[in-house]
């Protein structure tokens, strides 16, 4: 994806949850309250667009990990998100936020653009990396354009799918630095021997 392009497709996300936040504060108390504890904590600017992931035209499902232990899925075809305790289904050029409700109820869960909230998967509390509570947002744009951004959640993400023809992707959302990263893996080749 040319730099021009993700920068416009940040542009479009960080428009479209800047509205979406207003509004969930003020239709959905248990976002309100997870927003606010989260940017008491962490400062006003905690909340962040990351370089997007266009999961449209993926083959399913596409694997979203939060926190590095709460796995979620996305269908494609289905244009829905889902874990093991619900889905939702997206609707087009609508925003939808992913996080955790405070206090912890070991629930990962995503707000729709009206304040609904739908669970997706239970978390391990105890874990020493959990989702954040404004976690990640996805945006329906259009059939071709449906785009994830982890929101410079504490914890990162990791996104594992595979487009078509242009094969398999893993992308990595690590809330360290280039020069301190906090995800740590190795790559290892398993090369065929004929």
């Amino acid at each position: 994806m040319s730099v021009q392009k993700q920068a416009s497709q940040s542009q479009v996300i960080e428009e479209r949850l800047t509205r979406l936040i207003e509004s969930l504060c003020s239709s959905s108390s248990t976002f309100e309250h997870a927003y606010d504890t989260y940017t008491q904590q962490y400062g006003g600017q905690v909340v962040t667009v990351n370089d997007p992931v266009n999961l449209a035209n993926t083959i399913q499902p596409v694997i979203l990990v939060l926190g590095r232990n709460t796995p979620i899925q996305y269908s494609d075809p289905r244009k829905t998100i889902f874990g093991s305790l619900g889905s939702l289904e997206l609707k087009p050029g609508s925003t939808y936020i992913i996080g955790r409700r405070e206090p912890q109820d070991s629930r990962l869960v995503v707000w729709d653009p009206v304040g609904k909230e739908s669970d997706l998967e239970t978390y391990n509390p105890e874990a020493g990396v959990i989702p954040s509570r404004i976690h990640a947002a996805i945006v329906f744009q259009d059939e071709n354009n449906v785009l994830f951004s982890d929101l410079g959640s504490s914890s990162g993400s990791v996104i594992v799918g595979e487009v078509g023809h242009h094969g398999a992707f893993v992308c990595v959302y690590d809330p360290g630095s280039v020069e301190f990263p906090r995800t740590k893996f190795d790559w290892i080749c398993t090369e065929r021997k004929d």
